[in-house]
């Protein structure tokens, strides 16, 4: 007697109908009428009356029933347990981020893995790459999601995605009329940018932007924040570039518009974002947490607002690609 035969026979009992239940479960309805069929043989007894018109339960369904959904409920906490246990070395994940994985796909993937392991404690901490790296490799986190590190390291680095920039604009701005901009509408406009003294990688990453096409931006603020820029944006103050990932929230008198072919190549750190961890820790809890991640990060890609819109690569010159090399946020 398998599991799957139990699976299928409750699906079955529950349902009173072939259909539904191999609906239910994803099987075609003949492969589910074998598996009842293996089940009965190998019990020696009829679990199910079938007519042409309904699916009743005879009196040793009715006790199989019960007692299959009984085991089943044990095998499942068994199986719970099992990978809880697993997950050892401690009862708590300590996971830190900047603000463009806290804000884009971290939610999801924390709870995911809170639903799948509800008795693991979670510690969370924002902050910049810098710092993040500095406590991952004091021992005082188990991951970081980061910018690469701009120092060399013995955390390992894997690249979850590629940042791609929209274009940040007051809702009443003439540009707001069009469906996506290219980097040659931006030039001349005023612009809101990062603080260079707060976020040097990421104002450097404008400015890298506006240079592949041999200009630069009509600087009017540098904005330390999100929330600033935004409010800068909304004042009529002027546009601004922001990671993908922005569009996902909501900004009163911001639109936000598809930037075309807007790809450096090689994409400078600040455009990188991936996850750290010590590889020499043996952790269960982080390894089934970055999995999660993997996921989380697909799943956003496949719903961003703002979709891409494809265009010819911009290649960077080559200083802009020495200058920005190794920045992180």
């Amino acid at each position: 007697m398998y599991i799957r035969h139990l699976r299928c026979f409750i699906a079955v009992a529950e349902e009173l109908h072939f259909g539904r239940a191999a609906e239910r479960l994803g099987l075609a309805p003949p492969a589910l009428s074998r598996q009842i069929g293996a089940l009965e043989g190998e019990l020696g007894v009829a679990l199910l009356t079938r007519t042409t018109r309904q699916v009743s339960l005879t009196r040793a369904g009715l006790i199989m029933l019960e007692e299959a959904k009984g085991i089943l409920v044990k095998i499942d906490h068994a199986a719970r347990l099992v990978r809880e246990a697993s997950l050892s070395s401690g009862r708590v994940l300590r996971i830190g981020a900047i603000d463009a994985a806290s804000s884009s796909f971290v939610p999801e993937a924390l709870a995911t893995f809170r639903e799948r392991h509800p008795d693991i404690e979670i510690k969370f901490v924002e902050a910049m790459t810098a710092p993040l790296v500095q406590m991952l490799e004091a021992g005082k986190l188990d991951l970081a999601l980061t910018r690469p590190p701009r120092k060399p390291t013995d955390c390992a680095f894997e690249i979850l995605r590629v940042e791609r920039p929209i274009v940040v604009l007051n809702e009443t701005h003439r540009l707001a009329r069009k469906e996506a901009l290219t980097m040659l509408d931006l030039v001349g406009e005023p612009f809101v940018v990062p603080s260079k003294r707060i976020r040097p990688f990421a104002y450097d990453l404008v400015m890298a932007y506006f240079e592949s096409v041999g200009a630069v931006p009509k600087v009017t603020i540098e904005a330390t924040e999100k929330p600033a820029m935004m409010s800068a944006v909304a004042a009529g103050l002027g546009m601004a570039l922001a990671p993908d990932w922005v569009s996902r929230l909501s900004f009163p008198g911001v639109t936000m518009r598809r930037l075309r072919g807007a790809l450096l190549d090689p994409p400078p750190a600040g455009a990188l974002l991936g996850v750290a961890w010590r590889p020499q820790q043996k952790l269960a809890a982080r390894d089934t947490f970055l999995e999660i991640l993997r996921d989380s990060v697909t799943l956003l890609d496949e719903s961003q607002t703002l979709p891409y819109v494809p265009a010819p690569t911009i290649q960077r010159p080559m200083r802009a690609m020495r200058a920005h090399a190794g920045g992180a946020l």
